[in-house]
């Protein structure tokens, strides 16, 4: 049985399943196939943090979300003090989320320039009306 993976993975994984008695069909991305591939990896992880269930299972997969972001920031050529200055800077423009602030729905005027911004984005923010 042959399945089909198509995924970053960690880098001792080949291995492993080689022990395990798995062929791997495995290769070494170039640069932009990595960070696109690590984007990926980052929706993927983010989705099994949404899947998670228990303190453990959370814990794991926030691990594996920090590493993918650890990675990309460095094949990117973010530093993660670039990265902390501009959380800190949004936290005091736009706050952070310990109100635990949730926004159903926005209405606008026809024309009005905040419109625009969801307008752009209907997948994202699909009308009502």
């Amino acid at each position: 049985m042959r399945f089909r993976v198509q995924k970053l993975i960690r880098d001792r994984l080949p291995a492993i399943m080689r022990a395990q008695g798995l062929q791997v069909f495995d290769r070494r991305l170039n640069a932009a196939e990595f960070i696109a591939a690590l984007k990926d990896k980052l929706v993927e992880e983010a989705q099994e943090v949404g899947a998670a269930t228990g303190r453990a299972d959370l814990i794991d997969e926030l691990a594996d979300v920090m590493e993918v972001i650890a990675a990309l920031a460095e094949a990117s050529g973010v530093t993660p003090g670039e990265i902390e200055a501009r959380r800190r800077a949004k936290r005091a423009e736009r706050g952070g989320f310990d109100e635990r602030v949730f926004n159903a729905a926005v209405e606008a005027r026809d024309g009005l320039p905040a419109a625009e911004y969801y307008l752009a984005r209907p997948m994202q923010y699909p009308r009502e009306d």
